[in-house]
């Protein structure tokens, strides 16, 4: 994919066909873990977020990524999925920086942003530090359908 990929791409509520996609994107060892597909994901195929809650970064007919926001107050909490063929290149800052810009525009929102991210997931966390997140606070939380209890980092964008 080339180097305009994100500045020429689209941010856009989340469709049908695009939750579909989304929903069989599977991810290589160790990220396997946030593998979308075989695992029933009722908030990504709730029509009723797409566009309010839930969108997406699409280059032409590509789905870069997906974006889901809800806010808490003041605060907007956002929650990232890049396309399985992007990740590991080093280009996932690109991704969530856009994504920021968008949601920014869109939400006519200047408030704090934060994620929670796996402290494991340290291909993640570097991306987020380079698009302007900080380490807040460490909790303890899941990830998604393992059962298993581990550190999850609390980041705010500057």
């Amino acid at each position: 994919m080339n180097d305009n990929l994100f500045k020429s791409s689209t941010f856009c509520a989340l469709t049908e066909e695009y939750a579909l996609e989304i929903s069989q994107w599977e991810y290589e060892t160790p990220y396997d873990v946030y593998n979308f597909k075989g695992r029933p994901n009722g908030y990504l195929l709730d029509k009723s977020t797409w566009g309010t809650e839930q969108f997406c970064l699409v280059y032409k007919s590509i789905v870069i990524g997906q974006v889901a926001c809800q806010f808490d107050g003041d605060d907007l909490w956002v929650g990232w999925s890049l396309n399985p063929e992007l990740c590991g290149k080093g280009r996932g800052f690109e991704f969530v920086s856009k994504c920021i810009l968008e949601i920014r525009k869109l939400k006519n929102f200047s408030g704090s942003i934060f994620l929670r991210v796996s402290a494991s997931n340290q291909r993640a966390v570097k991306a987020y530090q380079k698009a302007g997140f900080e380490y807040i606070e460490t909790i303890q939380d899941e990830i998604a359908y393992t059962n298993n209890i581990e550190d999850f980092w609390i980041m705010k964008h500057k």
